[in-house]
């Protein structure tokens, strides 16, 4: 009886304060829930930021309105105080009740959330000091969390600041206007020639794929894919081709992830066809990368029987066909996620993104070489090529020049561009 008086005053105090202003606070709560579930970040934000305008000690809100910027690249430091006010009042996970309207805490690890984006704005001490709080709880935490994720983060703050005092010789080339613009430019993949640029630029209703060709020295108009390959802002491209001539794409929708192709044939690309079986599962395919003589397929997978999450694998073409596909190994996956694979210098060496191995923490890009048949411990690219934020989707053909898309100042929030990155001879990279 005394919860349901405790909830119904709550509710009376919150009620003219949203009133005047001309909104349903328990509407705005439903709709938030609604395009977070949809991975609609920035709408739901919208909602869960009127909550936590008309009642900001609200830790339920503030969690909820963290969440969002969390997940959102680039903005992932919006989310510090929000989770600094939610960790306020917080619960053990098994007495949060995320979908409740009447929540008023925020569960536990509304800690590890915040360490995480302090983290990823390089507040490293902050981040180690939120993470203990998170893991010194034990009667919360211990037997409700996976440890080795938490440890695996406190480590990565430790190892972010020896990979940042001895930072590697790298030169960042920001591509010109006709590529970059106001808007985010996301997951460049480029052909082995750098003739050839693949890119998403995020539009105000859709993501559009752009393809644009080098002019002699200078890139061309950008022509937007989506027409061609029949996207409705649900496909995005992973890698091209050596020779340019294959697109492979992430196809996001509500039955998973799957990779696609598209051919450039006749000058137009063709309508995207899936890789079908047994490239594609159950699970979800988010990444792949051709061979420089297209036989072997690249690609990172969930599916059972891997090391833990994301792992990558490899394929043989057969005929028209791709053969069963094998586990790349301990030596590259861990039971952490690995993602977004790229082949370069005529497949002797492989790139790719990982959350297990040596990183700064999130994802970082490694390289291995090859030793006879297997391949060498990853090494990491280096700071400030890798930072403290996630880092994948790196494309190259040669090993000592490749693209990514990132915030240009890290140190502020805003939209991604397209890099250019040069290693200088210094760098381990062959």
């Amino acid at each position: 009886m005394r919860a349901l008086l405790f909830t119904a005053l709550w509710v009376a105090l919150l009620m003219p304060l949203c009133a005047q202003s001309g909104i349903d606070p328990k509407e705005s709560f439903n709709e938030g829930e609604f395009f977070f579930t949809r991975a609609e970040y920035e709408e739901a934000a919208y909602y869960f930021r009127k909550l936590v305008e008309h009642n900001p000690a609200n830790s339920h809100f503030n969690f909820k309105l963290g969440e969002c910027y969390m997940n959102i690249p680039g903005r992932e430091a919006l989310a510090i105080p929000f989770f600094e006010k939610a960790t306020s009042r917080t619960v053990a996970k098994n007495q949060y009740n995320r979908k409740s309207f009447e929540e008023t805490s925020a569960p536990w690890h509304a800690w590890f959330y915040l360490g995480n984006v302090y983290r990823i704005a390089g507040r490293l001490d902050d981040a180690l000091d939120a993470y203990n709080t998170f893991v010194n709880n034990t009667a919360m935490y211990y037997g409700s969390y996976n440890v080795n994720v938490v440890e695996n983060e406190m480590k990565s703050c430790e190892r972010a600041k020896i990979l940042m005092d001895s930072p590697v010789n790298v030169t960042f080339e920001l591509l010109d206007s006709v590529i970059n613009t106001s808007a985010s430019e996301l997951y460049p993949v480029v052909d082995a020639a750098e003739e050839n640029l693949v890119f998403v630029r995020r539009l105000k209703f859709y993501d559009a794929i752009f393809h644009v060709a080098k002019e002699g020295s200078s890139w061309g108009i950008p022509v937007n894919l989506n027409p061609q390959i029949g996207s409705d802002g649900d496909f995005y491209p992973v890698s091209l081709s050596a020779d340019g001539n294959e697109l492979y794409l992430l196809r996001v929708s509500g039955m998973g992830k799957d990779l696609y192709v598209s051919y450039f044939r006749n000058g137009v690309w063709t309508k995207a066809e899936s890789l079908g079986k047994p490239v594609n599962s159950t699970a979800d395919e988010t990444w792949a990368c051709i061979s420089a003589d297209k036989q072997v397929l690249w690609f990172t997978s969930s599916r059972k029987g891997g090391f833990g999450g994301l792992d990558l694998y490899y394929s043989h073409r057969k005929g028209d066909k791709w053969g069963k596909p094998k586990n790349a190994g301990r030596i590259v996956n861990t039971p952490f996620d690995e993602e977004s694979p790229c082949l370069a210098n005529h497949d002797s060496i492989l790139l790719f993104s990982s959350k297990g191995h040596y990183g700064m923490g999130g994802y970082d890009i490694f390289f291995t070489s090859k030793s006879g048949k297997a391949w060498k411990t990853p090494v990491n690219l280096g700071f400030p090529v890798n930072n403290t934020a996630d880092n994948f989707g790196y494309s190259t053909a040669v090993s000592k020049t490749g693209y990514m898309s990132r915030i240009p100042d890290m140190d502020k929030q805003g939209s991604e561009d397209v890099f250019r990155i040069i290693f200088r001879s210094n760098h381990p990279l062959p």
